[in-house]
């Protein structure tokens, strides 16, 4: 079934949550064939486009029902993100022990070799987790759950369920728009890592919530996107930054050593930060929501 603005409410969540289903599915086969890197981190957004969808079109559905498939998706997400963190630290360490003094070559090979004996570790767990979510027929209930939307029940928020998608859709995007505008002030802040760590976040929701409802946006929808996912990763990479400085700091490293490593991660993360100050003025937020209002 094609959907477009006309279309009910709960025939859209359907449609496009089993869209998102089939996603999942057919990227945790390809895991499951080749256990590759690239193919470890598709799956992991596909889970959180999927987690975000069920957010979206929870009022469809029996709210036990959702949950239980929300708490699932998050359980996989979890998983999958253990490992790509080791592969993230994995490429940085050994970028920086390339770049570095000779001093910190011998703590840094430390640290690289700990990591990779750690990803080897998660790979092993991760597998085994995989192919247990595999064998327990998750897409099947997952159908099961998505394909029975609460047609005669009250919606939760007294939400037409027979209402345009469109209807829906404006108050959805804004809802999730103004949790990332709540969010800028503090985070513009250069030293409050946690209120750019919890826009970091709400910007991902915002972003795959864009995409989940792409479809009712004309093709000016490209270019603020690409700006929400241009955020999305700048402050991705800030977030980075902040763990593996945290982690440079409870190392055990020799007194130098410590010392260049947490400069060289303050330099990059400062230029990051810096690039993040430019965007706001560039494509503030405010502007992102006015564009995406004339787009629907």
């Amino acid at each position: 079934m094609q959907c477009n603005g006309k279309t009910p409410l709960w025939a859209a969540g359907r449609t496009l949550l089993n869209e998102r289903g089939d996603d999942f599915n057919r990227r945790l086969v390809t895991v499951l064939r080749t256990f590759d890197p690239e193919a470890i981190h598709d799956l992991r957004v596909s889970s959180r486009r999927m987690r975000e969808g069920l957010v979206l079109f929870t009022p469809c559905y029996p709210a036990g029902d959702m949950a239980r498939l929300v708490k699932g998706t998050r359980r996989v997400t979890r998983l999958l993100g253990d490992i790509r963190n080791s592969d993230e630290a994995l490429l940085f360490f050994t970028s920086l022990r390339d770049r570095l003094d000779d001093c910190c070559r011998r703590d840094l090979d430390l640290l690289v070799t700990a990591f990779q004996k750690e990803r080897k570790n998660e790979l092993r767990k991760l597998e085994a987790g995989l192919r247990k979510i595999a064998a327990a027929d998750l897409h099947d209930r997952y159908r099961q759950v998505i394909n029975f939307p609460s047609l005669f029940a009250p919606a939760a928020g007294g939400l037409d369920l027979f209402a345009p998608l469109a209807d829906f859709a404006k108050g959805a995007l804004s809802s999730r728009l103004e949790d990332v505008l709540q969010l800028v002030p503090e985070a513009k802040e250069e030293g409050n890592i946690a209120a750019q760590h919890q826009l970091r976040i709400a910007v991902k929701h915002f972003r795959y919530r864009l995409e989940i409802l792409s479809l009712l946006l004309d093709s000016s929808y490209r270019k603020f996107y690409g700006t929400v996912k241009e955020y999305q990763e700048v402050l991705g990479r800030m977030h980075d930054l902040d763990v593996f400085a945290a982690l440079s700091r409870e190392a055990a490293w020799s007194q130098p050593a410590t010392v260049i490593i947490l400069k060289a991660i303050a330099t990059q993360r400062g230029r990051l930060f810096a690039g993040f100050t430019a965007m706001l003025a560039k494509m503030p937020f405010e502007k992102i929501g006015t564009r995406m209002r004339s787009a629907l």
